[in-house]
């Protein structure tokens, strides 16, 4: 016997396209390809090299690799007011990570969201990240010290903020840098969706070699992260405003520096999955 033989016809006629809704549903709620947040001609190139570069040209600090997501605009806002008379400089990576690289050595089965929000304030994780791989093998320690502070104007370290959604939340970090010595950064963070934000903001002056090359809240660094389905899209960007050193190319030392200092950040992202 037929186990649908008593279920009356208009009512499995009902449940079939209620299925099929459900199912249409899921579709749409599942995570968008990068053609949603980008242009065709960057989409192309992002996918056919994995990564995406712009060096902005002096002066030039309006941001155009921004994926475009609900935390665009702020993003964009979220650059360095220039000063005439200044070195400034402004940079973009762009970078499309498949999740099965950042699972290659992982317990996890997928990565999600959350999990990248976890990372990005899991401050003291980045302590002894490597830099400068292009001039010796194994690089140099970029922070000798990373961590979590209890506010700007205290030295007290603090566990790494990774509970829940990263919404909202303001943060304060210590880093003892290679090339800069101590630097605080208030971490302002958006998450939604499958975007989360994170905006960095030097809140003391960087000196270089016992100069001050750059004052407060004239470093900034964006880090936006999407996820894609069956990757990451992962976008950070730097902007500076540096102060002129007589007798010394300012300008060539903070690109060096700079676009070190991201492909650090990018380096240490692939390994945070385990």
């Amino acid at each position: 016997m037929n186990i649908f033989s008593g279920i009356n016809g208009g009512f499995m006629k009902k449940l079939l396209l209620s299925l099929c809704l459900s199912s249409c549903i899921s579709v749409l709620l599942s995570a968008a390809s990068i053609e949603t947040y980008l242009d065709n001609s960057t989409a192309e190139k992002l996918k056919s090299k994995g990564s995406v570069t712009y060096i902005h040209s002096s002066g030039d600090n309006s941001l155009a690799l921004v994926p475009d997501c609900e935390y665009s605009d702020v993003l964009k806002k979220n650059t360095v007011e220039k000063t005439e008379g200044q070195v400034p400089f402004t940079a973009e990576f762009l970078y499309l990570i498949p999740k099965s690289q950042l699972l290659e050595n992982s317990s996890k089965n997928d990565v999600t969201i959350d999990d990248v929000s976890v990372v990005l304030r899991s401050i003291s994780k980045m302590e002894g990240m490597r830099y400068h791989f292009k001039e010796k093998k194994n690089g140099d320690v970029l922070y000798k010290s990373a961590y979590t502070i209890d506010s700007l104007n205290s030295d007290k370290r603090i566990p790494d903020q990774i509970e829940g959604s990263a919404d909202g939340k303001v943060l304060y970090c210590y880093q003892k840098d290679h090339t800069y010595g101590d630097i605080k950064y208030i971490l302002r963070y958006h998450q939604k969706g499958d975007v989360v934000y994170a905006n960095f903001t030097t809140t003391n002056d960087l000196s270089y070699v016992g100069i001050k090359a750059v004052e407060q809240g004239k470093l900034k660094l964006n880090v936006l992260s999407i996820d894609c389905g069956d990757s990451i899209l992962f976008y950070i960007s730097t902007d500076v405003d540096a102060k002129k050193i007589p007798l010394f190319n300012v300008r060539n030392k903070i690109e060096e520096s700079m676009t070190e200092r991201m492909d650090a950040i990018y380096r240490w992202f692939l390994l945070q999955f385990n």
